[in-house]
């Protein structure tokens, strides 16, 4: 059967492909099994901290910095490693963003006694390192058919979660066996798979033609599509060679509003439920924190084929639809939560039923968000576009853990009954959040279902053409 080419600029040299080749399948397993580690190095200090809370003597202020500590790091992380990818490539950023997170969690290991400033920069370190999660996507599109592009970014999306299941299952099982400083030490295992990387794959075929390096993108083309580079024919360079200056996305008004309102939104909802439920629910339901680990087991596992259900939905119904939804859903169930947790409606033993409702839909909206970060941006501005969405996330990983912190007081140790007092205005601060995100899809989102990168970049670049001409003709007149 002959190869696919790419006979005009709107066509993808993947279209053609029924299956994925085993490099393509390979490039899906380095990138999705990096990303879960570096999440469960993420999200672990929430269960970590769910036992430090009480020895360190830990007031709301100091353990909101240290679980916001993260999202300083990734807002510099996704300019840094968004514009790097641009410039230097998907490959390089992939390795050192992975190997980056991995040694600043082995450093946690010898954080000294009671020093939450230590731990707390330890954190901004691997919130630098995650800050290149999006550039991992951006490589994965760049390989993959684009009417699948949907379903296999949330399976990796959905593989991440597994991530807060190891660090669900670590606050449950390892930190009582090893203790948390050999627990930490564990989070340098993304380090070897970044190795793996740096040997067994090539560079982006999309970014090596933005380079005019015909010949090898071929031969990254031929890589992930199982042949010889001598077949591939009708690569299409872009109009434009030149290397882009990063506040060249703000070109792309719709495409930045959308990628920031929705990370933003979603992130700052989704992270404010995920690091402060461990402690929630060992406070409010006063279960110990490796009973509130254990629970949180079950919500990862529900959230992971909730992400896989979203992306499946999205390659079907849209990215507009399907985030859009999800996140109004996770907004009412978060606020259901709020109502539930302070005593103010039935029982507060229920209080974990609609905060697992809530952790899933937010989960599912979580899934397409990760595609449709990338893919609303053309491929020279790919790596800094999706940089500006991390941006907005990082910013959303300090602005929602620091909700329930600042509403309960920084000053009040944690305890249970200053966190009933405080959960229900701090969740329904998280309700606005996701709803910010829901609108956002909803009423102002770009749907590109189905659409090849190429068919992105070629409407990208008739578009400025338009925009360049329309000066000049106005001044020639009729």
């Amino acid at each position: 059967m002959a190869q696919p080419t790419a006979a005009d600029a709107g066509t993808s040299p993947f279209a053609g492909q029924s299956r994925l080749t085993g490099n393509q399948r390979l490039l899906l397993a380095l990138v999705a099994l990096s990303s879960m580690l570096e999440f469960w190095d993420a999200y672990l200090i929430g269960f970590i901290m769910s036992y430090l809370v009480k020895p360190w003597e830990l007031t709301y202020g100091l353990l909101g910095i240290i679980l916001l500590a993260s999202g300083l790091g990734a807002i510099a992380g996704g300019a840094f490693w968004g514009a790097m990818a641009d410039r230097m490539g998907r490959k390089p950023v992939f390795v050192a963003s992975v190997a980056l997170t991995g040694l600043a969690s082995v450093m946690l290991a010898f954080t000294p006694e009671r020093s939450w400033q230590y731990m707390a920069l330890m954190r901004v370190i691997i919130g630098f390192g995650t800050g290149g999660f999006f550039v991992q996507i951006s490589m994965i599109h760049e390989f993959l058919p684009p009417r699948r592009r949907a379903a296999l970014t949330g399976l990796v999306s959905a593989i991440t979660t597994i991530g807060l299941l190891l660090g669900a299952a670590s606050g449950a099982f390892v930190v009582p066996l090893l203790g948390w400083r050999g627990t930490f030490a564990l989070g340098g295992l993304p380090v070897l798979l970044a190795l793996a990387a740096l040997v067994l794959l090539p560079e982006s075929p999309r970014w090596l033609l933005l380079g005019g390096r015909e010949a090898e993108a071929r031969a990254a083309v031929a890589w992930a599509r199982g042949g010889r580079a001598e077949d591939v024919t009708g690569l299409v360079p872009p109009a434009r060679l030149d290397r882009p200056g990063w506040f060249e996305i703000f070109g792309c008004a719709r495409s930045a509003a959308t990628a920031v309102l929705i990370n933003l939104g979603l992130i700052a909802g989704y992270y404010g439920i995920v690091l402060w439920s461990p402690t929630l629910l060992a406070q409010i339901q006063r279960i110990g924190p490796a009973e509130a680990s254990r629970i949180m087991i079950g919500f990862s596992l529900l959230g992971f084929f909730a992400r896989l259900s979203a992306a499946f939905l999205a390659d079907r119904i849209g990215r507009r639809l399907v985030g859009g939804w999800f996140a109004l859903g996770g907004a009412g169930a978060i606020l259901l939560a709020g109502l539930v947790g302070s005593g103010g409606l039935g029982s507060q033993d229920w209080f974990w039923l609609p905060l697992l409702a809530a952790f899933v839909l937010a989960d599912g909206s979580f899934s397409v968000c990760a595609v449709y970060s990338t893919e609303i941006w053309p491929s020279r501005l790919r790596g800094s576009g999706s940089g500006l969405g991390g941006m907005a996330g990082s910013l959303g990983k300090i602005i929602g853990p620091m909700g329930l912190g600042v509403i309960a007081g920084s000053s009040s140790v944690v305890a249970p009954a200053a966190t009933a007092g405080a959960v229900g205005p701090a969740f329904a601060f998280l309700a606005a959040c996701l709803l910010l995100c829901a609108l956002t899809y909803l009423l102002l989102g770009v749907e590109n279902r189905g659409r090849s990168l190429e068919e992105i970049d070629a409407e990208y670049e008739a578009a400025r053409a338009a925009r360049a001409a329309a000066p000049s003709a106005a001044v020639q007149g009729p």
